[in-house]
């Protein structure tokens, strides 16, 4: 057997536990839940896009998202003051949607479903994902920052997500 297997393992559990640090993490909505994206948009409004450590471990880039994932996005009108909290979840391959002001239980039922999918519909290679390049890169790249040009609740093009940010 090779004599550097060890370190090797252990090299790459340290990295496991240290890109799993440097992501920030919640525990609002009852789970842990860690920021893996941030779009700044060009109103002042910013969004983060949260997950848990296991579907950030386990997605695997160019496959769709497993049953059980969620994906939380706090939206923010001012610096520090949490509005709306959309939130997803894939429930027998399909994704559900529901919103919340960030204080109460998460309920998948109170958005129509078809409103989110309408706008979801056109990120359909990324798994009705727009921020899932950001997702599947997090583990090495840690916390992923955009710029969108767009205001309010427009979604930003397809293009914003595969642009990183320097910060």
């Amino acid at each position: 057997m090779f004599k550097g297997w060890p370190l090797i393992l252990i090299t790459a559990a340290l990295v496991s536990v240290a890109w799993a640090a440097s992501l920030p993490e919640t525990d609002r909505y009852g789970e842990t839940f860690v920021t893996y994206a941030q779009v700044d948009r060009s109103d002042g409004t910013y969004r983060r896009m949260l997950t848990t450590s296991d579907v950030l471990a386990d997605a695997r880039s160019g496959e769709p998202l497993p049953d059980g994932t969620r994906i939380l996005m706090e939206t923010y009108y001012r610096p520090g003051e949490l509005s709306t909290v959309f939130h997803k979840q894939k429930v027998d391959g399909k994704w559900r949607y529901g919103s919340f002001n960030g204080q109460g239980a998460v309920n998948l039922a109170t958005r129509p479903q078809a409103t989110c999918l309408s706008c979801h519909a056109s990120a359909a290679e990324t798994d009705f994902t727009f921020t899932r390049p950001s997702l599947d890169a997090a583990r090495s790249l840690g916390l992923h920052r955009f710029d969108c040009d767009r205001g309010g609740r427009s979604p930003c093009e397809p293009e914003v997500y595969l642009r990183r940010t320097e910060r």
